[in-house]
């Protein structure tokens, strides 16, 4: 398959539009069009929706992959050999995509972009989801490496342990006192609790320990920062990543915030998958990611 029919089917899917993708390769509409229909002739099938934004067809979800890889390795073979598309044209940059789950992102792998901000030759893209989730975005092509809580490696990737992230049931104690009864005991079934998306199951999973199996109030706040302010002010109860405790918290110190000692603690171990066609701004990342997580608790 011609190269420049692959990059301008990834650019199409990651800008969205067909408009935004030709300016990026810095082509005309038309030319970008013909590339996109050369590439369907070719394989025999419509790859994607002519659509804002743009999305890959279930062929084009298939394919996508390999066009990442084969844009990655073209791109690291450009760099690597010192030659350019065109005379005087700046070496390509390689584009990694990493699918990493919100509480690393905020914490321990920051120490990851605190490396990366010394590489020029490398374009990071980041894709925040839980991490029981990560590697279906490595499954489908969308990232070339991920931050997985599966430790089963997706087909034509690595898989390395990286540690484990300790989670721990925060509360306020006014939100506790408030929904305790006269015998000094909590009604898990009532008492709200935060969420930071719909995929996000570890309240779910500490609240079975407990035998509740009804739903009570949840509220959905999408930002580490904010979900974790929203459990200090007390609007419900949350997990919240042990590295990121409040001070006081974890002694039993805190004035107003308490460890829901019934429920305990949970364990999530870690995994970074990427695909086995590794290059060197990939392995360079994956060293990054490892001394990272070396320092995760």
């Amino acid at each position: 398959m011609n190269t420049d029919h692959l990059r301008a089917f990834v650019a199409a899917v990651d800008e969205g539009t067909f408009e935004s993708a030709s300016a990026l390769l810095q082509i005309s509409g038309s030319a970008f069009s013909q590339r996109i229909k050369a590439l369907e002739k070719e394989v025999g099938h419509v790859l994607v929706t002519r659509t804002v934004p743009v999305v890959p067809t279930e062929s084009g979800a298939e394919l996508l992959r390999i066009a990442r890889q084969t844009v990655m390795l073209e791109d690291e073979a450009r760099r690597s050999l010192g030659f350019h598309r065109i005379p005087g044209q700046a070496a390509p940059t390689v584009t990694l995509s990493v699918a990493v789950n919100a509480d690393s992102l905020a914490s321990w792998f920051l120490r990851v972009l605190q490396e990366a901000a010394t590489w020029d030759d490398v374009e990071l893209h980041f894709y925040a989801e839980d991490q029981e989730h990560t590697h279906e975005l490595l499954r489908n092509g969308t990232v070339a490496a991920a931050v997985a809580e599966n430790p089963a490696p997706v087909s034509g990737c690595r898989s390395t342990v990286l540690g484990v992230m300790r989670y721990w049931p925060v509360a306020s104690t006014e939100l506790l006192d408030r929904h305790r009864s006269t015998a000094g005991v909590v009604d898990w079934q009532r008492v709200p609790l935060v969420e930071y998306g719909i995929r996000d199951s570890l309240q779910r999973t500490g609240l079975r320990r407990l035998g509740v199996s009804g739903t009570p109030t949840t509220h959905m706040v999408p930002s580490v920062e904010a979900y974790n302010a929203a459990v200090g002010y007390g609007l419900g109860w949350g997990m919240i990543p042990e590295s990121m405790m409040p001070a006081g918290v974890m002694e039993g110190t805190h004035r107003d915030l308490a460890i829901v000692e019934e429920i305990g603690q949970q364990e999530t171990t870690l995994h970074w998958q990427h695909w086995s066609s590794t290059t060197s701004a990939m392995d360079r990342l994956t060293a990054a990611v490892r001394r990272a997580a070396a320092r995760m608790s």
